[in-house]
């Protein structure tokens, strides 16, 4: 990094943390952060190991956790969004916050009446309590980034997402190993109410958070079907975020079945314990670390529209390298590389998005936007593990003196079909965004409305 870059972020990064609002919103969603992820390992290891010990449909009880995670985001992402851009977005904040407090807070009662509930009982109201909270978070996530786009400008909201990504990448590292010892030394009850007490904590400092949360006034008031219309209207219309839509829903179909056949790829593929696939998660989140705290940088220098189109085809192309690895060290190494574009196009992303979109439409197009991603995740997650198990399950030859196998051969395709999206929404979003950056004129009233990308078409 050069002395001018240097200077650069310092001095953008100073005048982040010289906003009251940020003083809050960071370390509030730090915290809530750090209990998710302590409670994300401690509800699967509750139901393994002492919910559904022993019984051979234990896997069946833990996949239920990610439906019931994955749920909300298609059937409460859509109405978040529409009652985002009507109501107070600061009450939805808080109140949906508490709501997430309280439904996390509720499962410490299933210990105390297990024997009148029965194993089917705990369940279900383990994943009824997952799916509220999760609903929720809709509702919060969409409210919070409508707080980001009042309350932090523009040019200091790319380095505001890389210092959360880069804090979140670290508590991904911490938090899990912190379940298990809380689980077996001090009980299931400590961990739950860690997570429920982290969403209050998270309420009481974004209550100190001022800032104007009614919704942009709007000259017609839409039904709830004509809102969600317009939410998907606006993205098919608006090149940027069309563009967006289709290149993370596209690496979304791709990298989600990788997560379900990363173990598998470490025991069949490189020939080591499973317990090491720590060591490869720990090496991906150092690089998303560096990744986002780099990308602010990147970004200026390159526009963000080259942060998401070359960062996602390195991201791809790294992966196809991944799968033709047979030994541990090297995956560690390349494991790291992917990681290092994908935190740049996860810092970034979110920042274009906000620059692309009028206020009164923030909350239905973010909703749509999320919805097509958690879809392509939850037909990526099912489906991998059947080619892998049925159709691909003979696959073994050789090409160009590289062995494939069923799993390097879903990682190798996964990798391509990245790096194909990148290239597909490469021009588009490059045309868009050096059009719009020219142009003093923009489809919508705010002058923000269209991203300004330095050097967009070289």
């Amino acid at each position: 990094m050069e002395a001018s870059d240097r200077r650069a972020t310092r001095s953008v990064r100073s005048r982040l943390w010289s906003l009251p609002a940020w003083h809050f919103a960071f370390p509030a969603a730090l915290v809530s952060r750090l209990g998710d992820y302590v409670f994300d390992t401690t509800v699967v290891l509750w139901i393994a190991t002492r919910i559904a010990n022993g019984k051979t449909w234990a896997p069946l009880a833990v996949g239920g956790v990610l439906v019931a995670a994955a749920l909300p985001v298609l059937l409460a992402g859509p109405i978040a969004g529409v009652v985002n851009d009507r109501f107070d977005r600061r009450r939805i904040l808080l109140c949906s916050n508490l709501i997430q407090a309280g439904s996390i807070a509720s499962l410490l009662l299933v210990p105390v009446y297990s024997a009148s509930l029965g194993t089917a009982g705990e369940l279900v109201w383990i994943y009824v309590s997952i799916a509220v909270a999760n609903a929720a978070g809709q509702f919060f996530g969409i409210a919070r980034m409508a707080m980001i786009q009042r309350t932090i400008p523009d040019e200091l909201r790319t380095t505001a997402f890389a210092d959360q990504g880069a804090a979140n990448q670290i508590l991904a590292i911490l938090g899990p190993p912190l379940a298990a010892p809380l689980l077996f030394a001090a009980g299931v009850g400590w961990a739950l109410g860690l997570n429920a007490a982290s969403f209050v904590v998270s309420a009481f400092l974004l209550a100190r958070v001022r800032w104007e949360g009614a919704p942009p006034p709007t000259p017609v008031r839409e039904a709830m079907w004509g809102s969600l219309r317009s939410g998907a209207a606006v993205v098919a219309g608006n090149p940027v975020l069309r563009a967006i839509t289709i290149a993370i829903t596209v690496a979304t179909l791709g990298t989600g079945g990788l997560n379900v056949l990363e173990v598998f790829f470490v025991t069949e593929v490189l020939h080591e314990r499973a317990q090491l696939l720590g060591i490869l998660m720990m090496c991906a989140a150092a690089g998303m670390v560096i990744g986002a705290l780099s990308a602010p940088v990147v970004e200026r220098r390159f526009g963000a529209a080259r942060v998401v189109v070359v960062g996602m085809i390195a991201t791809g192309a790294a992966i196809v390298v991944y799968s033709r690895l047979t030994g541990f060290l090297a995956a560690c190494v390349v494991y790291f590389v992917i990681a290092l574009p994908l935190g740049a196009v996860n810092t970034v992303v979110t920042p274009l998005w906000m620059r692309s979109v009028s206020a009164e439409l923030l909350g239905r197009s973010i909703a749509f936007f999320q919805m097509l991603p958690a879809f392509a995740s939850l037909v990526a997650m099912g489906g991998t593990g059947w080619l892998a198990s049925t159709v691909l399950a003979g696959i073994d030859f050789r090409f160009a003196g590289s062995h494939f196998g069923p799993v390097d051969t879903v990682f190798f395709v996964a990798g391509a079909l990245i790096v194909i999206a990148g290239m597909l929404v490469w021009r588009p979003l490059q045309r868009a965004t050096s059009k719009k950056s020219r142009s003093a004129n923009s489809q919508f009233s705010e002058p923000d409305s269209w991203p300004v990308v330095a050097s967009s078409d070289g």
